[in-house]
């Protein structure tokens, strides 16, 4: 041992050279962020070979198995959730609306606008259930399907003091017949507010001519605009076709989000959070109205220091975004919690936005857990029209290893940043996630 001379603070020259020196930490080369990418996309392609998982069908309760038997690897805490689903929803009115448009304007050239207008109100509020709200106004009066959600939980080595959820969703959805879908959407919605017009005109034009209440034929003017009601129901009609029969792959819209789930319940499993539990949920009926998530978060009940992170369809990484909205814009998602995730992908270095779902944009689960209560956001990497969701090109090749890479650097760092306590949360961590000072992967 060697000697030291206390009243001077004389310190051995190694025992010096040694507290100097910082730090050098270790990471596992499997639990890297890119090596969890190029696992999360070994098990999208393995899940990938099951196809035609429409919601609450046969084979979307096989795949909720096939995901819980990967879950399986990581957490003996698998468990599934049944609920009732109606898979119409989202999907009927476009069947309903042509036909209403057509009955309405042939009660427009019998001189009955009333009745029209009563039709109309009904068309617009079968549009505003089914397909903006996503409640299914007949739902009541149609069979149910058994649909299956698929939940594993990491625990925290210490006492449980936050928890966060990831969801993702495995059923699949329609195709569109055409590429120019919303066209065929919004005509329709364009139609029901022309005829809505007309009728309130013609009931007060027959009202002054006292002819509201019988059989009448319009004179010319009036006919006019009745015509050019009729063209547009006529061609209107496409609506009524606007999904085919076959579903889509679904493999980026989202098989691409259950393995960046199954990858990153590998990493929770392995690097064991100190106070924060990790749910992970892969739902299912998401493309008929979010119905799996719904029927999830109104049995499972939830603490106020819960966040839910959504992921949905992780294409490509220059279209990542963080969504403040949903539900065709009638949502609204939790922006604090948007804005931090928003926050640490930039200083992670990597391009990401803030985006909203607008009308007929549809739905992702994130809503079913806001509508609860519950602070939640969807990260996606969808840009629009121009995505392959819903398409039969939603094959593998379009996902990019580098978003998955992303998605999962931002989650794992936003979830080891909320494990700390808030006295050590100035202080730095061992994550290899600090991007001020370490290189994620070669791909950066």
């Amino acid at each position: 041992m060697a000697f030291k001379f206390p009243f001077f603070g004389r310190k051995d020259k190694k025992e010096k050279e040694k507290k100097d020196e910082k730090p050098v930490f270790a990471f596992e080369e499997n639990l890297s962020p890119l090596s969890l990418a190029n696992k999360a996309y070994s098990h999208i392609e393995k899940l990938s070979d099951l196809t035609d998982r429409f919601a609450a069908s046969s084979k979307a309760r096989m795949a909720a198995k096939n995901i819980a038997a990967l879950f399986e690897n990581y957490s003996e805490d698998v468990s599934f959730h049944e609920f009732d689903a109606d898979p119409k929803v989202a999907f009927l009115w476009t069947k309903i609306c042509p036909i209403l448009l057509i009955i309405s304007t042939v009660f427009l050239l019998v001189g009955l606008p009333y009745l029209t207008f009563l039709i109309n109100a009904i068309n617009s509020l079968i549009i505003l259930y089914d397909s903006i709200f996503a409640r299914g106004i007949f739902s009541r009066f149609i069979k149910k399907e058994k649909g299956e959600n698929v939940r594993t939980t990491i625990r925290p080595e210490g006492n449980e003091e936050n928890i966060v959820i990831i969801s993702s969703h495995h059923d699949a959805a329609l195709l569109y017949n055409r590429k120019d879908h919303l066209r065929d959407i919004y005509l329709p919605l364009a139609t029901v507010i022309y005829i809505a017009v007309l009728s309130l005109f013609l009931i007060l034009y027959e009202a002054l001519n006292s002819t509201l209440f019988r059989f009448n034929f319009p004179s010319l003017f009036p006919f006019i605009f009745i015509a050019v009601a009729i063209a547009l129901s006529i061609v209107s009609f496409k609506l009524f076709s606007v999904f085919s029969n076959e579903i889509s792959p679904a493999v980026g819209d989202n098989l691409s989000s259950v393995g960046v789930s199954i990858a990153l319940a590998e990493y929770f499993s392995k690097r064991r959070l100190k106070h924060t539990r990790v749910d992970f949920i892969s739902f299912d009926a998401e493309e008929c109205g979010c119905q799996g998530s719904s029927a999830y978060y109104k049995e499972n009940k939830y603490s106020e220091e819960t966040v839910v992170i959504n992921l949905d369809g992780l294409y490509k990484s220059e279209d990542l975004a963080v969504l403040t909205s949903d539900l065709n814009g009638f949502v609204s998602l939790d922006e604090s919690l948007s804005s931090d995730l928003v926050n640490i992908a930039l200083d992670m270095g990597y391009k990401i936005k803030k985006g909203k779902l607008t009308l007929f944009a549809g739905a992702t689960d994130a809503s079913s857990a806001a509508k609860n209560g519950i602070r939640a956001t969807t990260i996606t990497a969808m840009a629009g029209c121009d995505t392959p969701a819903h398409t039969k090109d939603d094959t593998i090749d379009k996902i990019d290893i580098k978003t998955l890479e992303e998605v999962i650097a931002i989650v794992i760092k936003f979830i080891e940043s909320k494990d700390k306590k808030k006295d050590e949360r100035k202080i730095e961590n061992d994550s290899l996630l600090d991007a001020k000072k370490y290189k994620i992967s070669l791909l950066d």
